[in-house]
């Protein structure tokens, strides 16, 4: 079980620190400036100042309620049947500085008639893994590995745990902004502006994003290799399917704070690709009782994280199958460099078990 632990280790070190950064650019750098201005009137001018507040400055934003949904239609294509939909939502809180979060976050993806739910909790001193309703406890060792990770963060600079930090900059996004009137969201009275959205601009901090996930060795977390900027012909084409993209912004009438924030898309792709015809694509994201006290508690029941490992070592069969010896308490005899290369294949691999068979012979040379 050595490998075993120690990919997922490393697999759980870079989920947990992908939803770290997911959600410090989405919920902490919700921010807004502290400054006056805001509201009234309905033109360009009002609009653009109310969106500077909003993303520009800071907030002090220690807890509350985030819920962000994504939905994906696609038409013209009879191999996908109905929508995709992913949502993460959950409460959040700070537990002091340099201590890590507090956040009871849930995830649901549904796609092709399938569903899947999961999630993760941390109480700052424990933190759950839950798969298909089922807890498990993450061992000390790997907790204190995490906290020193999320510690480190922090002495290196708070710029980092903001959207600016990351390189983001929504006010590029957005054109033509206006006002649209005042709107209760989570019972808050908010300014709703509507803009159209800058596509290449948007693309710009999409390259950034994923030079800042390629460079703090996130790209592990999916399985999967991710690009550090988006291929030339790849941005070309999404520039030209984009046929309509409006987004819409609700920022709280008193601090100026990100409320909801939606982004609808209509894409076409060009003609003769093969797949959907058209797409829809609509995200939201809405944070609600800022600063309100949250109750976080670990689960009542949980089991061994190992439990959990084992199940995944049985669904992955053959891909733990070919590489003889990993059962053992010696790893085969693989040294610490043929294990952190066998780690980076099978995650290379992702879903393909061929590939991942094919890895073991790193543990012999």
């Amino acid at each position: 079980m050595l490998f075993t632990h120690r990919f997922v280790q490393h697999r759980l070190r870079a989920i947990v620190a992908l939803l770290a950064l997911a959600a410090t650019a989405l919920v902490l750098a919700a921010c807004g400036d502290d400054g006056g201005g805001g509201g009234g009137g309905g033109g360009s001018a009002d609009a653009e100042t109310l969106l500077r507040q909003t993303f520009t400055g800071s907030h002090e934003i220690r807890s509350g309620r985030a819920d962000i949904q994504l939905r994906v239609v696609a038409s013209g294509d009879p191999t996908i049947r109905g929508p995709i939909e992913v949502g993460i939502s959950g409460p959040f809180q700070s537990a002091g500085t340099d201590a890590l979060p507090q956040f009871d976050m849930a995830l649901d993806v549904s796609a092709q008639g399938q569903s899947f739910d999961a999630g993760l909790t941390s109480t700052t001193d424990r933190l759950f893994v839950r798969f298909s309703g089922t807890s498990y406890e993450v061992p000390a060792d790997l907790l204190n590995e995490l906290k020193d990770g999320f510690r480190r963060s922090q002495q290196e600079g708070s710029s980092q745990m903001s959207l600016r930090g990351l390189g983001l900059d929504p006010m590029s996004w957005l054109q033509d902004p206006t006002v649209e009137g005042t709107e209760t969201v989570g019972g808050v009275e908010t300014e709703h502006i509507s803009a159209q959205l800058d596509v290449p601009a948007l693309l710009d901090d999409v390259d950034t994003l994923l030079a800042e996930i390629d460079r703090q060795g996130l790209a592990g977390a999916t399985g999967q290799d991710i690009p550090s900027s988006l291929p030339a012909d790849a941005r070309r084409q999404i520039e030209e399917s984009v046929k309509e993209a409006e987004i819409d912004v609700w920022t709280g009438s008193e601090d100026h704070t990100l409320r909801r924030l939606s982004v609808a898309l209509s894409v076409e792709p060009p003609e003769g690709d093969s797949g959907p015809r058209s797409l829809e694509l609509a995200l939201t994201i809405e944070l609600a009782d800022l600063n309100a006290p949250q109750a976080i508690e670990a689960p009542a029941t949980s089991r061994p994280l190992n439990e959990l490992l084992g199940q995944f070592q049985g669904l992955l069969g053959g891909a733990f199958g070919g590489a003889g010896g990993l059962g053992g308490s010696s790893g085969g005899g693989a040294s610490s460099e043929q294990l952190d290369e066998y780690t980076s294949c099978i995650e290379q691999a992702g879903s393909d078990v061929a590939r991942a068979q094919a890895c073991a012979d790193l543990l012999t040379q």
